[in-house]
C-alpha cells in the first residue's frame, strides 16, 4: 500500500535515483536551518493551506504462483528430469587449442593496471543512463540529448576520472590464470597447473575441481563444457579464470560521501566505481585474449567490445549459462583470491562490493546464452 496511508508524516516520491538525491541535497540544509517539518515538509514552500504538493507514484506488487498439479505439489517436483549430456553438434571439437603464456595464476597490483587504459573500457551507457540516471526524455531529440551529454555530463565524468586517479580513490587488483581442463558431458574437470610442466599431453590424475554446467534444452543445445576439449581428445585444454576488484577503498569513500550528506557526489563516485570494476574485467579479458594469440581479432572500439565481437566469451557464476553461484567458492579458491582480499560470504555476496569474477572460453562459437 501507499506509504501515505501508513506514515502520518510527509511522504515524497522521487521518479528516479537522481530525483531522490536532489531532494536529499535540499533536505539536509533545510533541516540544519530549521526549515523542514516532518509533518509539513519544507516550511518555506508550504502554501496558504498548509499543504505541499506530492508526487505520488503508487507501486503495485502482484504475487504469482507456480503451476501445481492436483494434490498441491509443484508440477516438476513429482517427476525426475532426464539430463541431456550429449555434446552440441554446433560446437566444433577439431579447432586449434592455444598454449597459455604460463600455467597457474598471477597477480596484478595497482601499478600494473593503468586506469587510463581501463577507462577506455567503460560502458558509458550503463554508467550515464543506468548508474547516473541521465536518460534521454521521450520528447528530446537525439541531437539535443547528445548536446546535453557533451555540455553537462561528459565534463562531470572527466572530472571524476581525474579525481579517482589523482586522489587514488580506487585500488584495482586482479588475479587471473590458466588451468588445464578436460570436458566430459556437461562437466568440466580442472587439474593442478603443476602437472603441465611436461606439456599438454593429457595424463589425467584426479581433478582438483569439477564444474557442472546446464545444457540448453532446445535450439543449439549449448553447454559451456562443449567449448573445451573432451577427455577422449588426449590433450589438455586451457581454462582461463579471473577475479578483479577496485578495493574496499571504493566502499569506504562512498560511505564517507554519504555520511557527509554529499549525495550527488556519492551517486557519481559509486556509479563510476561499479562500472570501473566492470571495465577492469573487460581489460583483463582483453589481456587474456591477446596472451592466447587472438590479439589480431581485437575490436578497436568499445561498442564492438561490449557486443562481444571478439573470439570467445566471459561468463560469471550466477548467470543463465552457469547459474550455480556456489561454484564461485571453488573458483576463488583455485585463483587464490584471498591474496587480493576478495572473498564471498555465507550469503554468497562478493566483498569488496565492487568486484567481479569470470570464467573464460576462447572457442569461436562461445557467446552469451541461456541454458
Amino acid at each position: 500500500e501507499d506509504c501515505q496511508n501508513t506514515y502520518k508524516g510527509k511522504v515524497i516520491y522521487g521518479k528516479d535515483a537522481f530525483s531522490d538525491l536532489h531532494f536529499m541535497d535540499k533536505l539536509m540544509p533545510a533541516k540544519t536551518a530549521g526549515k523542514w517539518d516532518d509533518l509539513k515538509g519544507f516550511l518555506d514552500e508550504v502554501n496558504g493551506n498548509g499543504d505541499q504538493p506530492l508526487v505520488v507514484q503508487p507501486l503495485v506488487v502482484q504475487a504469482s504462483r507456480l503451476p501445481q498439479e492436483e494434490g498441491g505439489q509443484d508440477a516438476h517436483s513429482t517427476r525426475e528430469k532426464e539430463v541431456d549430456t550429449r555434446r552440441s553438434e554446433a560446437v566444433a571439437i577439431d579447432i586449434e587449442r592455444p598454449t597459455p603464456p604460463f600455467w597457474g595464476t598471477t597477480l596484478l597490483q595497482p601499478e600494473d593496471i593503468p586506469l587510463e587504459e581501463v577507462f577506455w573500457y567503460l560502458d558509458l551507457q550503463a554508467l550515464i543512463a543506468g548508474q547516473w540516471q541521465f536518460r534521454k526524455p521521450k520528447e528530446q531529440s537525439r541531437e539535443e540529448y547528445d548536446g546535453f551529454l557533451a555540455e553537462k555530463v561528459y565534463p562531470i565524468l572527466e572530472e571524476w576520472k581525474q579525481r579517482v586517479i589523482e586522489e587514488k580513490l580506487l585500488h584495482p587488483q586482479v588475479v587471473y590464470g590458466y588451468f588445464p581442463c578436460l570436458a566430459e558431458g556437461n562437466s568440466l574437470y580442472i587439474y593442478d597447473a603443476e602437472m603441465m610442466k611436461g606439456g599438454q599431453d593429457a595424463h589425467p590424475t584426479n581433478p582438483v575441481a569439477t564444474f557442472n554446467f546446464p545444457r540448453q534444452k532446445s535450439m543449439r543445445r549449448l553447454c559451456i563444457a562443449d567449448f573445451f576439449a573432451p577427455v577422449e581428445s588426449g590433450k589438455f585444454d586451457v581454462f582461463p579464470m579471473q577475479a578483479v576488484t577496485v578495493g574496499n577503498i571504493a566502499t569506504e569513500y562512498a560511505q564517507k560521501l554519504f555520511a557527509e550528506n554529499k549525495y550527488t557526489d556519492y551517486l557519481y563516485f559509486h556509479g563510476l566505481a561499479v562500472q570501473t570494476a566492470e571495465a577492469v574485467a573487460e581489460w583483463v579479458h582483453a589481456r587474456i585474449r591477446r596472451e592466447l594469440g587472438f590479439g589480431s581479432q581485437e575490436p578497436d572500439n568499445i561498442r564492438d567490445i561490449l557486443a562481444q565481437r571478439y573470439q570467445g566469451s566471459r561468463y560469471s557464476f550466477g548467470y543463465p549459462a552457469c547459474p550455480n553461484i556456489q561454484d564461485q567458492y571453488k573458483q576463488l579458491e583455485l585463483l587464490g583470491a584471498n591474496r587480493i582480499n576478495l572473498y564471498m560470504d555465507e550469503s554468497e555476496q562478493l566483498y569488496p562490493e565492487q568486484s567481479t569474477t569470470a570464467i573464460i572460453t576462447y572457442h569461436p562459437v562461445a557467446k552469451y546464452f541461456s541454458a
